[in-house]
Parts: structure tokens; sequence; C-alpha cells
């Protein structure tokens, strides 16, 4: 890889900024493609980044000898960068230990002429009908547009599109009750000012679908020469029935092929998405350099593998998940009622409703303090489709627990808990 955004000027300057207060970054002559800080007293040295990079590259020079006494530790190496081993003849004590931490996922487009015919070898008629018509529908019910955005944007114009970022992830885990780390203000404000820059250098990129003038799906990504790396994405999960994650998968297909790119990596995390859209799984790798004469340089290099392997057991029995909900409840994450912890007790489907029934009153389901049941009316509207402006809320006057959705030709009436 020719290029690599993680290992950048700039996002080596952002970073150091943000998390190693600006202090120069250590370089040996020994390994290049890649810059160290040193936090302890330890002999170790972390790439930096850390585990905030989607992958790092880097190439080993035997003949030189400035690791001796060192270790050095770097975080997620993918299997599919091709990194070169180290040689088993060479008269170096370079030793080199890797340790599995997660699975990434990617789709290969390489060998394919147009996003047709690769979600064509990916999925079913019947899914590719399913994908048509969600998007589809999100159109005929709402006034959408996509924007992706490579370019400089004027800051306020960014810092309100950040805003809007950071609101609709904070929405989304909290719907999780879960927390999330990338939205702990250290970390949100790297990525700002990193991405804002990276604009600038087309090196980043952010993947909007705007129902009128609102963010309801936003993706993150970072580019290489010709891969595409999907960082962070989220959508209002009030339009979860239109499937909005499919449809901007679709659409970095779409650009990936316009611009002669070869991958769109979704890099790290097991969700069903990458499993049914991506095409290739791969390793990602912490690699521990270290030098094997060196008797507290071996012990170290062991202590740090003990150290990952056990976070990793820890992960798969899960461990993670409950610690992310103890922090979300600890720091106290909203638990306002929302749609996704309503319980609704009875669905009715109804033949007519007059709009102007005197045992109901309309409601704005617009405004903040109803915002609980967009997710009900959406689905209607899925179900229903037509221009949402169509599609009226009303709750009964007896009963604030009963509620009609009404449209154009149809009505469903719900009874909440």
């Amino acid at each position: 890889m020719k290029y690599n955004p993680f290992t950048s000027e700039s996002f080596v300057r952002i970073w150091s900024k943000h998390f190693n207060d600006s202090k120069q970054a250590n370089t040996f002559n020994f390994i290049s493609g890649v810059q160290f800080l040193k936090k302890s007293f330890l002999p170790i040295y972390e790439n930096i980044g850390q585990n905030l990079t989607k992958g790092i590259n880097y190439t080993i020079d035997a003949s030189k000898s400035d690791y001796k006494g060192k270790v050095f530790l770097i975080y997620d190496v993918p299997h599919y960068f091709n990194v070169q081993p180290l040689d088993k003849h060479s008269e170096s004590s370079l030793k080199l230990k890797k340790v599995f931490q997660y699975q990434g996922f990617l789709m290969d487009i390489s060998s394919f002429d147009n996003q047709d015919d690769y979600i064509n070898a990916q999925f079913s008629s019947k899914n590719r009908r399913e994908f048509r018509s969600n998007a589809r529908r999100l159109e005929q019910c709402f006034n959408i547009r996509y924007e992706f955005i490579n370019e400089a944007m004027e800051a306020s114009a960014f810092e309100l599109l950040f805003k809007q970022f950071h609101n609709l992830l904070s929405k989304r885990f909290a719907g999780k009750q879960t927390n999330y780390h990338h939205l702990s203000p250290k970390k949100w404000n790297f990525y700002k000012e990193l991405v804002f820059n990276m604009l600038e250098e087309k090196r980043s990129s952010l993947l909007v679908i705007y129902n009128n003038d609102t963010p309801i799906g936003i993706t993150l990504n970072f580019h290489a020469d010709d891969v595409l790396f999907e960082s962070i994405t989220v959508f209002d999960p009030d339009y979860y029935k239109f499937s909005i994650g499919k449809t901007s998968i679709i659409k970095l297909l779409e650009w990936c092929f316009e611009n002669n790119y070869r991958i769109s990596d979704f890099s790290k995390g097991d969700f069903d998405y990458k499993h049914k859209w991506g095409n290739l799984v791969y390793d990602f790798d912490y690699h521990i350099l270290y030098d094997s004469k060196s008797l507290r340089s071996k012990l170290t290099a062991a202590y740090v593998e003990s150290y990952f392997k056990f976070k990793l057991y820890l992960r798969e029995k899960k461990v993670n998940e409950l610690y992310r909900k103890y922090k979300f409840k600890l720091t106290g994450g909203s638990t306002e009622a929302s749609s996704q912890g309503l319980q609704v007790l009875k669905f009715e489907k109804l033949e007519s409703f007059d709009q102007n029934n005197t045992g109901f009153k309309a409601l704005d389901y617009n405004l903040e303090v109803y915002s609980h049941l967009l997710q009900f009316v959406y689905t209607f509207a899925f179900a229903n489709p037509e221009p949402i402006a169509n599609i009226k809320l009303f709750q009964a006057i007896t009963n604030d627990k009963v509620f009609v959705i009404s449209g154009s030709k149809k009505a469903q009436q719900i009874t909440l808990g």
C-alpha cells in the first residue's frame, strides 16, 4: 500500500496532539512505514494511532539494529496487507509474535465490472428486489437526497454536520443502552479535527443520506490509493424498516466503481451485514517485535502477548459487551423512553378512520415531545408508502395510550403499554 491514511503526516500530527501531548514521534531505522510512542517505563513502543486505525503496514530492514533491547507493539495489522514476514534465516535477533484479535470483512470488487455485478454475485434475486423496494419506498415517502463529500468543507457547515453525526450516534447507542467509545469527548474531538483536515486532502469522506436537510444516515470513510475504509456508520433508528444501511452500502459501491477502487473494507467488528455483503474475511493481528537476545525484551514481549490473549478471551466470553452496558449506566447515559423501548400491547388495522373524529386529537409527530412515536409512523409509511406529509397521527382523548396513524387510504391503531 503506497499511501496509508493511518500513518500519514496528518494522522500522526493530529493523533499526537490529542493523545500524546504533541510529543515528537519515535522513528527507527530498522522499520519504515510506522512511527511510535513510548508510554511506560517498560521498553515498549506502540504505534502512533494505537487501536484507532483501520490497518497498519510496515517494512523491516534486518540490517539495522536499533531495535535491540526494545519491544514494539503494532496494533491492527490486516492479513491482506501482506506485510513481509521476517527472514527466518537472518542472523538478526529481531523476532515477531502475532496475536490474533479480530476478524475483518471487506468487499473485493476488483474482478467485477459494476455494483450490479457484485450484488448479483452476493445476493439472490429476492434480496435484490428487496433492496430496490426499500430504496424506492424511502424516496417515495421522504424528500431524500444522497451526498458524497470528499473535499474541503466550510468550517461552519462541517461543524453542523459533525454535530448531527454525533447526535445520530448518541441516539443509536442510547437505544441500545450501550457505551460507544468513539463518542467520548477526547476521541470525538480527535475525529472531528482529523476528518476536517483529511477532507481537504481528499483522504476522508462522508456519505450522507438526507431527508430534506436532516441527515438520517452518515458513513465516515478513509481513503488509501484504491481502498475505501468504512470507519463509522450510523442511521436514524426511526427509519429502520427502510434498511438505510443497505442503501448506504450500495451507494458506496457505486462510488468505488466510479473511482476505480478495488476494495471497500468494513474493517473489524462481527456484524451480520458484513458477512452478507463481504466476500473476504480476514484476520487482524497485533504484531509484537522484540529482541530475542535480550531477556528483558523477551519477557516483556511474552507479557504483552499474554495480556492481549487474555483480552481476546474476555471478548469471546462477551465480557466487553457487559462492560459497555455497565459503563453506559455509570456515565449517566440517557434512559429516556424511545420507540425501541416502548411496549406495544396491540396493533389493529382499521378499515377507515375519520380524521375529524372528535374522540381523537391530532398530534404533530415532528415535535420533540412525540419523537418516541416516530418509528411507528415511519413503519406505517413503509408498509403504506406515500408522501409523509399525507400521514397523520392522532391520540385518543380518553386514553393517552391509544394512537391512530392515518394515511390517505389506510389507517392503523396502536395501544401502548
